[in-house]
């Protein structure tokens, strides 16, 4: 009889022991759900940083570079310092025609 009681003890205390990792694996539970929802968020947010990075890549490219800037703002200082030689040219071809046309 003391044998089954000493026996019965020690399923008791096994039962308890057992109870107590079904409690800490179930408050793990909790933590792993929390976990794969942050793990699920960041992935997602990772998808989006690609896509974000493939369109900055694919706009750079479309975009002019520094010495084709420089070619167009060179071009346009030559027009503006040319500007009054030119009018200058069509004003005198005016008058040139307006007497030829006049006489």
């Amino acid at each position: 009889m003391k044998e089954f009681m000493t026996v019965l003890m020690e399923v008791k205390v096994s039962l308890a022991e057992q109870n107590g990792k079904l409690d800490s694996l179930l408050d793990m539970k909790n933590k792993i759900n929390e976990t794969y929802d942050v793990a699920k968020r960041a992935d997602t947010r990772a998808e989006e940083n690609e896509k974000d990075i493939y369109d900055m890549k694919r706009d750079l490219t479309s975009k002019a570079s520094k010495e084709d800037v420089e070619r167009i703002v060179k071009q346009r200082e030559n027009a503006f310092r040319y500007l009054p030689s030119w009018l200058a040219l069509v004003i005198s071809i005016a008058v040139f025609l307006l007497n030829y046309l006049a006489n």
